[in-house]
């Protein structure tokens, strides 16, 4: 596991100072560097010291407070790995930030920036964020902030198995002079041992992580350590010194307990089996392997549950216990074709361009030959009219062949291009048999889940839980319905966008009995044209709207309507639900909800707009604009 560094700072104790409350700037700034103090606190603190100083930033308008203290809001969901909360937070901080033109800070939330789209798997605007930091902290020669946002470019580089730049990158870091903090030494270490990994260098791999290791140890920092001490066993292991190997293991292990990491505690089990194996030592072994997989696939680590379900059927042939063997192959071959569902589409859209480009190629080609024919004719014609009296003969003769040559290059051509269209053609039939065996496999696959969340729901007495996880059930289930449409549609490429919302809008109706005497649902949808993308996030959002409106809205068998559209107008569609109920009883709580977070994020992923309009007793209105 590699290691990023984000803007922190060390904690301090500043309560004493805050029992003063002068309710001035110094107060606000207090208040922040109290809420940076809890970072890694694992309680709520960091949001707690955050709230107050913004509310107070607020009343003094004391800008700066206020951009400090959305940037600990941001870091407090990051490291709670609620993205989408972080990226809004970092946001609002960076906008209020440049308005005082404030760089140092700057840097520092574009890096947290970059992290949070790091973790998202957007490279490309991590990469974009992580620049910008670095060209601010260079400008103002603050090299050992700038070797955290070069260690974190290399990891970018790493991700995207580009090892040699990965390499560049972490060596420059640490080739920084003035780098004292020994942490970010340690992890910079691990992170260039990590990348000989890849590269199969395991004399390499040692020389580094074991430096990264002294130093976790030196430090007494048994969480940083253990991934070290996993790198050192498991590189002893791919050179067979198997007694230095299972030392560090079962350090790797000791550690990854201590700190409740379950990926680590896995491929450390992993890796002791493997030794134990090689070693002889089959009892051994197989508790290991076993206690890998039972971790791994307890905690949803499918990478992990896929390689040691993989190192399990190589013990079990190898002791000829042929029935397990075929189990736990079954087991790895089934995560490794959900794992490389992605491949699978990405060497789809490869396959598009193969064909668009035989198109291309195979059109200019046959231009080629129709402009060199018709050139040869002509020069031919104005040699035939200007020796018309003295070679009446050999005009025949060069018509003759001119003709015969037209005929066989036509020929030709007819017969290249039959071929070339027969071949795209099958091509072409292959690839939209594979497509809908691609969506009826991911709609199967959805319908378990959304099974599974049913069953599950029936068996939980709390009433919330039970209430989330049938919302879950919804979400997916509308999910489910465009890849049922897509697969029973001649065309793969859109579906039919009135009907899909209908039956979304009906099926939830059903879900919630609702009777039809009590509820009625009001439809204006138009019949046009979206992209899949498009119409799944506008199937999501509207599950979430109408589903608000089937709970909330009409309590006590309260009797009204729920109304949905779906217009254009001009280059904008517009998605309206609304409802003639009780309205909202507090919009604070709907800033709050997860529901109303959902579709936040689906209008920023549409590029929209959403609006709300409410009136207590006369109902609620959401409106989501968004271009074509």
């Amino acid at each position: 596991m590699l290691t990023p560094i984000h803007a922190q700072d060390k904690p301090d104790s500043l309560k004493g100072v805050l029992s003063k409350q002068t309710g001035d700037t110094t107060e606000v700034s207090v208040l922040n560097l109290l809420s940076q103090s809890f970072y890694l606190s694992g309680d709520d603190s960091t949001l707690f010291y955050a709230q107050k100083a913004l509310k107070l930033a607020t009343k003094i308008k004391y800008q700066k407070g206020i951009a400090y203290a959305w940037h600990h809001f941001g870091t407090y969901y990051f490291i709670r790995h609620e993205l989408d909360s972080a990226l809004l937070y970092f946001e609002r901080s960076l906008a209020i930030k440049k308005e005082i033109n404030d760089e140092r800070s700057i840097s520092g939330t574009l890096n947290n920036l970059g992290g949070v789209y790091y973790n998202l798997g957007n490279y490309a605007k991590a990469m974009d964020n992580y620049q910008q930091s670095l060209t601010i902290k260079l400008a103002q020669g603050d090299s050992i902030r700038a070797a955290k946002t070069i260690n974190n470019i290399g990891l970018i580089h790493y991700i995207q198995k580009n090892y040699d730049k990965a390499l560049d990158r972490f060596s420059q870091a640490l080739e920084i002079k003035r780098l004292k903090d020994l942490g970010i030494v340690a992890s910079t270490l691990s992170n260039i041992g990590m990348t000989h990994m890849q590269r199969e260098d395991y004399t390499q791999a040692l020389r580094f992580c074991k430096r990264s290791y002294e130093i976790y140890d030196s430090l007494d920092i048994k969480c940083k350590r253990k991934q070290s001490a996993y790198n050192i066993g498991y590189s002893y292991l791919q050179l067979n010194r198997l007694d230095s190997s299972l030392m560090y293991l079962r350090s790797s292990y000791n550690d990854a307990i201590a700190c409740e990491d379950q990926s680590t505690l896995s491929m450390a089990l992993s890796g002791l089996g493997q030794a134990y194996m090689k070693k002889g030592l089959k009892k051994q072994a197989e508790e290991a392997l076993l206690k890998g997989f039972q971790t791994a696939s307890q905690h949803q680590l499918k990478e992990k549950t896929q390689e040691v379900a993989n190192k399990l059927y190589d013990f079990y042939k190898a002791v000829g216990n042929e029935k397990k063997a075929l189990e736990f192959l079954e087991i790895s071959t089934d995560m490794k074709e959900e794992l490389f569902n992605e491949d699978l589409t990405e060497r789809l859209t490869t396959m598009e361009l193969n064909f668009a480009f035989e198109q291309e190629r195979d059109s200019l080609e046959y231009q080629k030959q129709a402009e060199l024919l018709a050139i040869n004719v002509n020069l031919k014609r104005q040699r035939n009219l200007r020796y018309l009296t003295i070679l009446g003969l050999v005009i025949t003769v060069i018509f003759s062949v001119v003709i015969y040559r037209y005929y066989e290059l036509g020929k030709k051509a007819r017969g290249i291009l039959e071929h070339k269209n027969k071949t795209i053609s099958e091509t072409l039939n292959e690839r939209e048999v594979l497509l809908q065996e691609i969506h009826h496999r991911v709609k199967n696959n959805l319908q378990i889940v959304s099974s599974l969340l049913n069953i599950q729901s029936k068996y939980l007495n709390d009433e919330s839980a039970r209430k989330a996880v049938l919302e879950g059930r919804d979400r997916i289930q509308s999910m489910a319905l465009v890849h049922e449409k897509l697969y029973q549609s001649e065309n793969l490429s859109k579906i039919d966008v009135k009907e899909y919302l209908e039956e979304l809008v009906n099926t939830l109706f059903q879900s919630y009995d609702v009777s039809e005497d009590r509820i009625k649902l009001a439809s204006n949808i138009e019949s046009i044209d979206l992209s899949i993308d498009t119409t799944l996030q506008v199937g999501l959002l509207i599950n979430e709207l109408v589903s608000n409106a089937l709970k909330h809205a009409f309590p006590a068998e309260k009797h009204g309507t729920i109304s949905l559209s779906l217009i254009k107008k001009d280059d904008v569609h517009e998605v309206e639900v609304s409802d003639d109920g009780i309205g909202i009883n507090s919009p604070d709580d709907l800033e709050k909800s997860y529901g109303y977070r959902i579709i936040r994020s689906i209008s920023r992923g549409l590029n929209g707009t959403i609006l709300m309009s409410d009136q207590a007793e006369k109902g609620t209105t959401f409106k989501l604009m968004f271009p074509q």
